[in-house]
């Protein structure tokens, strides 16, 4: 918190600093040099411009100092300015140029002040100080993305300590015997091979409890858990409750795992990771489409970021986050936790933050679509939950309260883009049940 604060504090002298510089060049520019009000736009971009140079010299000395951007950094900072300078500075200059009614007003109480102000000059004054904000405003919230967010490759520990690591795998089992014998060769083949598989028949109808109970008698490795349907979150709960491995995963029984899944993930685990995160193989059954989703890059977490700020980030750019399965958790924090079983919509991005603001460390990802995911099951359809507003909007208030009374600036930012993400998907649900 004290290095975050000393960082915005440089960033707020920085930026005083450049405003004063910008508002010198720009009022030379427009008084001295071209001196005709219609070419507002070529001086506010002139002196951006001009500006971008000594913000290069600036953060040099200052924030580059923490963190070397590299060259391509660097390239992205001035490609960065000169954009804001040419084409998002001139855009609000014109724009702000608009509201003429209101620099009026405020040349007509400069009159009333016996001020001697022209309108041209209150005119010119308020829409650089207006661009100026703006400006500033989206350098903040981009700079760091921009100019250090620059590897293409998944943050990866220097050594690794997990490599004999006991993992408890824990399935939830409901009348999935079309896919369960599928699921369960994928975890007893698994090139890791110190695991213990919990199977929770869920109250099955079908062979599914029998199916468990023959795989049980030829491996040692797995349990089962015989329970009365109580749903999938406590089924779920039941198996994290016998765990005993050192890590825990869960696995949805129609689905499976590519062989070399939790051998990957442990691979990934580092001394300060939190959780494992990878890709999936998506594959829509009902219209035969296979897609490998989750395996883009995505930035690590800034330095001086709060894990808040960028747990938020991760939800608003994909939903590789929401999912428990495609995730490796430390099995004492996990037992911590829960997944809540009042909910049947998006218990699992509840358990997930919930482990997250438990668990101390970072996320690490594996971009390989290591999670074999069947959409399109008797358990997997879309459901009504997914089409109630109300369901979603019961998600929202629970991150709200997950994220705390006080959020920072950029936190909230990352709020609003992830209700903004849950209204589309929102809609999206919607259009899919109508095929």
């Amino acid at each position: 918190m004290r290095n975050t604060t000393k960082r915005v504090g440089k960033f707020i002298i920085i930026g005083i600093i450049l405003t004063l510089f910008n508002f010198l060049i720009y009022t030379l520019i427009a008084r001295l040099v071209f001196n005709n009000n219609d070419l507002l736009w070529l001086d506010s971009m002139v002196s951006y411009l001009l500006t971008t140079v000594l913000a290069y010299i600036l953060h040099s000395k200052i924030t580059w100092k923490e963190r070397d951007p590299g060259q391509s950094g660097i390239i992205k900072f001035f490609l960065w300015n000169f954009i804001t300078a040419l084409l998002i500075s001139s855009f609000f200059t014109w724009l702000f140029g608009l509201i003429t009614p209101f620099y009026q007003s405020i040349h007509q109480i400069c009159i009333n002040l016996n001020l001697s102000f022209d309108y041209n000059f209150i005119e010119s004054t308020g829409i650089f100080c207006l661009v100026t904000i703006v400006t500033l405003i989206l350098n903040y919230l981009f700079y760091d993305r921009l100019v250090f967010g620059t590897s293409k490759k998944t943050t990866t520990p220097a050594h690794h300590d997990h490599q004999n690591a006991k993992v408890s795998i824990v399935v939830p089992i409901y009348n999935t015997s079309k896919y369960l014998t599928q699921c369960l060769d994928s975890l007893v083949n698994q090139t890791h091979q110190n695991l213990e598989i919990i199977l929770v028949d869920d109250g099955s109808t079908d062979n599914s409890g029998k199916i468990a109970d023959t795989y049980a008698k030829k491996d040692k490795r797995i349990k089962v858990i015989h329970q009365k349907n109580q749903g999938q979150s406590a089924a779920r709960n039941a198996g994290l409750e016998k765990a005993t491995g050192e890590f825990v995963g869960f696995i949805d029984s129609d689905d499976s795992i590519s062989p070399n899944f939790y051998q990957k993930h442990l691979e990934t685990f580092g001394s300060n990771t939190s959780v494992s995160v990878c890709g999936a193989h998506y594959k829509i059954l009902k219209l035969k489409i296979t897609k490998d989703v989750y395996i883009d890059s995505l930035r690590p977490r800034k330095k001086h970021e709060s894990k808040k700020a960028y747990i938020l980030y991760l939800l608003a750019m994909d939903g590789r986050m929401y999912w428990s399965v495609n995730k490796l958790f430390h099995t004492n924090i996990a037992k911590k936790c829960h997944f809540d079983t009042s909910l049947n919509f998006a218990e699992d991005t509840k358990f997930v933050l919930d482990y997250l603001k438990k668990s101390p460390g970072e996320i690490t990802f594996i971009l390989e679509p290591l999670y074999l995911y069947n959409f399109g099951t008797e358990t997997s359809t879309i459901k009504s939950t997914a089409l109630n507003w109300q369901n979603w909007q019961t998600s929202y208030q629970n991150l709200k309260s997950w994220l705390g009374e006080k959020p920072t600036l950029s936190e909230r930012f990352w709020l609003h883009l992830v209700h903004l993400r849950w209204h589309i998907s929102y809609i999206r649900s919607k259009h899919r049940s109508k095929q």
